[in-house]
């Protein structure tokens, strides 16, 4: 990883700890869409409010894609998150925007892709932040249903929990912005984060059914 990129991580991950956009709770974990628990929860909603933050995303992106040579020719958010960030990174690199939904409408044409897509376009697939990837699939199939092609996604945070793995089953490279390694460390530089903190995060994410269950919480593993 080039020093330009790597720098830029640290300043992502600097600037969600400044927003106050990540939250670590040891004692009452945060529940997840899952209905998992975590001790740490990305907001990466709260950042959209910030020019100065959507503008180092929009270079900090451009960076990490043009450092994997990565080409497209439209931008896909996935429904709703991920729209914000296709949209800042669709109007910088002068690409079409597009945006994908979780499901198809029930009225007018039904479809599950806004906007105009051509076939055999390279679409790259944008979120805000990945866990296992599960959810991607679905944005993935539905852009490849509509002739685009999907080679590539991109997200603002990466919680390296098997995301990267599972689109790469589906011929899909992961990019991130930033991530959770990332992240934890730049929390402590900033003495946002206590190293026992942030081992006791890094124990969660080596072995969650584990954790959860040392805790007496139930554990999804679908």
């Amino acid at each position: 990883m080039s020093s330009d990129v790597e720098e830029l991580r640290e300043r992502v991950a600097r600037s969600f700890w400044q927003a106050e956009a990540v939250k670590v709770d040891l004692d009452q974990p945060f529940e997840l869409a899952s209905g998992n628990r975590s001790p740490i929860y990305i907001n990466c909603r709260l950042l959209i409010s910030d020019p100065a933050f959507m503008g180092l995303y929009v270079e900090a992106a451009t960076t990490v894609l043009s450092a994997s040579s990565v080409e497209f020719d439209a931008v896909a958010g996935g429904e709703t998150a991920g729209i914000p960030y296709a949209a800042y990174l669709a109007q910088a690199s002068g690409r079409s925007m597009l945006y994908v939904r979780k499901q198809a409408k029930g009225y007018g044409i039904a479809s599950k892709v806004e906007g105009r897509l051509e076939a055999g376009w390279r679409v790259l697939l944008v979120e805000d932040l990945i866990t296992d990837g599960g959810s991607k699939l679905g944005f993935v199939e539905a852009l490849r249903a509509g002739d685009g092609v999907v080679d590539d996604a991109l997200v603002l945070f990466d919680r390296q929990q098997g995301g990267e793995r599972l689109l790469g089953k589906h011929g899909v490279r992961l990019h991130s912005v930033t991530d959770r390694a990332t992240t934890l460390a730049v929390g402590e530089a900033l003495e946002a984060l206590t190293a026992d903190q942030s081992g006791e995060i890094e124990r969660y994410f080596a072995d969650p059914a584990r954790w959860h269950a040392a805790r007496g919480f139930a554990f999804n593993s679908a």
